[in-house]
Protein backbone atom coordinates (compact mmCIF):
# COMPACT_ATOMS: atom_id res chain seq x y z
CA UNK A 1 0.00 0.00 0.00
CA UNK A 2 2.81 2.68 1.18
CA UNK A 3 4.38 1.76 -2.02
CA UNK A 4 1.17 2.12 -4.33
CA UNK A 5 1.13 5.48 -3.00
CA UNK A 6 4.42 6.31 -3.17
CA UNK A 7 4.27 5.53 -7.09
CA UNK A 8 0.68 7.59 -7.48
CA UNK A 9 2.51 10.89 -5.76
CA UNK A 10 5.90 10.43 -7.92
CA UNK A 11 3.15 10.31 -11.18
CA UNK A 12 1.47 13.43 -9.83
CA UNK A 13 4.85 15.36 -9.25
CA UNK A 14 6.05 14.18 -12.52
CA UNK A 15 2.60 15.39 -14.30
CA UNK A 16 3.05 18.85 -12.53
CA UNK A 17 6.58 19.35 -13.16
CA UNK A 18 6.48 18.60 -17.15
CA UNK A 19 3.40 20.82 -16.91
CA UNK A 20 5.68 23.61 -15.06
CA UNK A 21 8.46 23.12 -17.58
CA UNK A 22 6.14 23.66 -20.66
CA UNK A 23 5.16 27.42 -18.93
CA UNK A 24 8.89 27.94 -18.26
CA UNK A 25 9.81 26.73 -21.84
CA UNK A 26 6.88 29.42 -23.07
CA UNK A 27 8.68 32.31 -21.58
CA UNK A 28 12.04 31.51 -22.49
CA UNK A 29 10.51 31.43 -26.49
CA UNK A 30 8.53 34.45 -25.95
CA UNK A 31 11.37 36.82 -24.21
CA UNK A 32 13.26 35.36 -27.02
CA UNK A 33 10.59 36.62 -29.71
CA UNK A 34 9.26 39.64 -27.83
CA UNK A 35 11.31 42.05 -30.10
CA UNK A 36 9.10 40.54 -33.06
CA UNK A 37 5.47 41.28 -31.45
CA UNK A 38 6.33 44.07 -29.69
CA UNK A 39 6.70 45.62 -33.50
CA UNK A 40 4.42 43.63 -35.00
CA UNK A 41 5.83 44.35 -38.30
CA UNK A 42 5.89 40.91 -39.82
CA UNK A 43 3.32 38.65 -41.27
CA UNK A 44 0.94 39.08 -38.18
CA UNK A 45 -1.47 36.07 -39.23
CA UNK A 46 2.34 33.69 -38.94
CA UNK A 47 3.10 35.41 -35.99
CA UNK A 48 -0.09 34.75 -34.13
CA UNK A 49 -0.28 31.37 -35.21
CA UNK A 50 3.01 30.69 -33.82
CA UNK A 51 2.01 32.31 -30.80
CA UNK A 52 -1.37 30.25 -30.39
CA UNK A 53 1.06 27.03 -31.12
CA UNK A 54 2.78 27.54 -28.33
CA UNK A 55 -0.04 28.64 -25.90
CA UNK A 56 -1.65 25.38 -27.10
CA UNK A 57 1.20 22.95 -26.00
CA UNK A 58 0.11 24.30 -22.42
CA UNK A 59 -3.83 24.43 -22.43
CA UNK A 60 -5.97 24.21 -25.88
CA UNK A 61 -8.14 26.51 -24.04
CA UNK A 62 -6.03 29.56 -23.86
CA UNK A 63 -5.78 32.92 -26.24
CA UNK A 64 -4.33 35.82 -25.87
CA UNK A 65 -4.67 39.82 -27.23
CA UNK A 66 -2.48 42.66 -27.46
CA UNK A 67 -2.77 46.14 -27.04
CA UNK A 68 -1.55 49.21 -29.05
CA UNK A 69 1.84 50.19 -27.52
CA UNK A 70 1.04 52.67 -25.00
CA UNK A 71 2.45 56.65 -24.52
CA UNK A 72 5.55 55.44 -22.08
CA UNK A 73 6.32 52.69 -25.10
CA UNK A 74 4.56 49.74 -22.56
CA UNK A 75 2.43 46.99 -24.63
CA UNK A 76 0.35 44.84 -23.30
CA UNK A 77 0.19 40.74 -23.24
CA UNK A 78 -3.36 39.73 -22.20
CA UNK A 79 -3.08 35.73 -21.78
CA UNK A 80 -6.85 35.01 -21.01
CA UNK A 81 -9.38 31.84 -21.15
CA UNK A 82 -11.93 33.57 -23.54
CA UNK A 83 -14.49 33.16 -20.71
CA UNK A 84 -14.47 29.83 -20.02
CA UNK A 85 -14.17 29.23 -16.08
CA UNK A 86 -12.20 25.55 -16.26
CA UNK A 87 -9.19 27.07 -18.43
CA UNK A 88 -8.77 29.75 -15.59
CA UNK A 89 -6.23 27.93 -13.44
CA UNK A 90 -4.20 27.69 -16.83
CA UNK A 91 -3.84 31.10 -17.15
CA UNK A 92 -3.06 32.34 -13.59
CA UNK A 93 0.09 29.80 -13.47
CA UNK A 94 1.26 30.65 -16.37
CA UNK A 95 0.87 34.68 -16.07
CA UNK A 96 1.97 33.65 -12.78
CA UNK A 97 5.15 32.06 -14.16
CA UNK A 98 5.99 35.68 -16.26
CA UNK A 99 9.33 37.35 -15.70
CA UNK A 100 9.75 41.15 -16.00
CA UNK A 101 10.61 42.22 -19.73
CA UNK A 102 11.40 44.95 -20.57
CA UNK A 103 8.68 47.54 -22.37
CA UNK A 104 6.11 44.49 -21.55
CA UNK A 105 2.95 44.20 -19.17
CA UNK A 106 1.44 40.58 -18.71
CA UNK A 107 -1.96 40.33 -17.58
CA UNK A 108 -4.15 37.74 -16.44
CA UNK A 109 -7.27 37.84 -18.63
CA UNK A 110 -8.93 40.31 -20.17
CA UNK A 111 -8.71 43.62 -17.88
CA UNK A 112 -11.63 46.29 -17.50
CA UNK A 113 -11.34 48.84 -20.37
CA UNK A 114 -11.46 52.71 -19.17
CA UNK A 115 -14.47 54.81 -20.48
CA UNK A 116 -18.10 54.01 -20.56
CA UNK A 117 -18.41 54.07 -24.78
CA UNK A 118 -16.96 51.21 -25.76
CA UNK A 119 -18.88 49.83 -29.07
CA UNK A 120 -18.22 46.50 -30.99
CA UNK A 121 -19.00 46.41 -34.51
CA UNK A 122 -18.95 43.53 -36.95
CA UNK A 123 -18.91 44.09 -40.59
CA UNK A 124 -21.92 46.04 -41.67
CA UNK A 125 -23.97 43.43 -39.80
CA UNK A 126 -23.49 44.18 -36.20
CA UNK A 127 -22.72 47.48 -34.33
CA UNK A 128 -23.77 48.15 -30.51
CA UNK A 129 -22.43 49.54 -27.57
CA UNK A 130 -23.06 50.01 -23.69
CA UNK A 131 -25.52 52.70 -24.66
CA UNK A 132 -27.77 50.25 -26.54
CA UNK A 133 -28.11 48.03 -23.57
CA UNK A 134 -29.53 48.06 -19.95
CA UNK A 135 -29.95 45.67 -17.14
CA UNK A 136 -32.14 44.41 -14.06
CA UNK A 137 -30.54 42.28 -11.54
CA UNK A 138 -31.23 39.71 -8.92
CA UNK A 139 -28.91 38.09 -6.13
CA UNK A 140 -28.25 34.29 -6.86
CA UNK A 141 -26.14 32.68 -4.05
CA UNK A 142 -23.33 35.56 -3.87
CA UNK A 143 -23.39 36.16 -7.20
CA UNK A 144 -25.72 38.45 -9.61
CA UNK A 145 -27.67 36.57 -12.05
CA UNK A 146 -28.68 39.48 -14.78
CA UNK A 147 -31.63 40.15 -17.41
CA UNK A 148 -29.71 42.53 -20.72
CA UNK A 149 -32.15 44.33 -22.24
CA UNK A 150 -30.75 45.33 -25.62
CA UNK A 151 -31.37 47.99 -27.87
CA UNK A 152 -32.82 45.92 -31.25
CA UNK A 153 -31.93 42.95 -30.02
CA UNK A 154 -31.91 40.32 -32.71
CA UNK A 155 -30.53 36.67 -30.81
CA UNK A 156 -28.18 35.89 -33.07
CA UNK A 157 -24.56 34.26 -31.86
CA UNK A 158 -22.57 37.02 -33.81
CA UNK A 159 -24.93 39.91 -31.45
CA UNK A 160 -24.45 37.34 -28.46
CA UNK A 161 -20.55 37.45 -29.03
CA UNK A 162 -20.17 40.83 -29.51
CA UNK A 163 -22.31 41.67 -26.11
CA UNK A 164 -19.84 39.31 -24.76
CA UNK A 165 -17.02 41.02 -25.27
CA UNK A 166 -18.72 44.37 -24.07
CA UNK A 167 -19.71 42.68 -20.98
CA UNK A 168 -15.81 41.83 -20.38
CA UNK A 169 -14.35 44.88 -21.29
CA UNK A 170 -16.55 46.85 -18.57
CA UNK A 171 -15.98 44.01 -15.51
CA UNK A 172 -13.25 42.14 -16.81
CA UNK A 173 -13.09 38.68 -17.67
CA UNK A 174 -12.89 36.98 -14.20
CA UNK A 175 -15.11 38.93 -12.97
CA UNK A 176 -17.56 38.36 -15.80
CA UNK A 177 -16.82 34.55 -15.16
CA UNK A 178 -16.88 34.75 -11.26
CA UNK A 179 -19.37 37.69 -10.24
CA UNK A 180 -22.11 36.47 -13.08
CA UNK A 181 -24.22 33.73 -12.59
CA UNK A 182 -26.74 33.51 -15.46
CA UNK A 183 -27.29 35.96 -18.24
CA UNK A 184 -30.76 36.40 -19.75
CA UNK A 185 -31.19 38.02 -23.10
CA UNK A 186 -34.60 40.60 -23.96
CA UNK A 187 -35.45 43.31 -26.25
CA UNK A 188 -35.38 46.35 -24.97
CA UNK A 189 -38.80 47.78 -24.42
CA UNK A 190 -38.92 51.45 -24.52
CA UNK A 191 -42.09 51.87 -22.59
CA UNK A 192 -40.35 50.72 -19.64
CA UNK A 193 -37.13 52.53 -19.49
CA UNK A 194 -37.79 53.28 -15.61
CA UNK A 195 -37.59 49.56 -14.45
CA UNK A 196 -34.20 49.36 -16.26
CA UNK A 197 -30.37 50.69 -15.49
CA UNK A 198 -28.09 51.74 -17.90
CA UNK A 199 -25.26 49.31 -18.42
CA UNK A 200 -22.75 51.41 -17.21
CA UNK A 201 -23.42 50.94 -13.42
CA UNK A 202 -22.93 47.07 -13.36
CA UNK A 203 -19.17 47.90 -12.40
CA UNK A 204 -20.61 49.37 -9.47
CA UNK A 205 -23.37 46.23 -9.14
CA UNK A 206 -20.09 44.37 -9.26
CA UNK A 207 -17.63 45.86 -7.22
CA UNK A 208 -20.16 45.97 -4.17
CA UNK A 209 -21.12 42.57 -4.62
CA UNK A 210 -17.34 42.08 -4.27
CA UNK A 211 -17.15 43.85 -1.23
CA UNK A 212 -20.00 41.97 0.29
CA UNK A 213 -18.87 38.12 -0.99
Amino acid sequence: MKRLLFLLMLLISNCMSHHTDKEAQFWIWFNANQNRYYELKENQNKLFNELSAQLERIDSGLVFEFSPIHSDGVRELTISADGIKKHFPAVQSLVSKAPLIAKWKINAFRQRVPGDSMQIEYDDSIKISYQDIFFRYAKDSGRIALELNIRKFDDSPEEKNAIFILLDGLIGEYDMETQISSIEFKILDDSNMDNYTPLIYLREVVDENKKIH
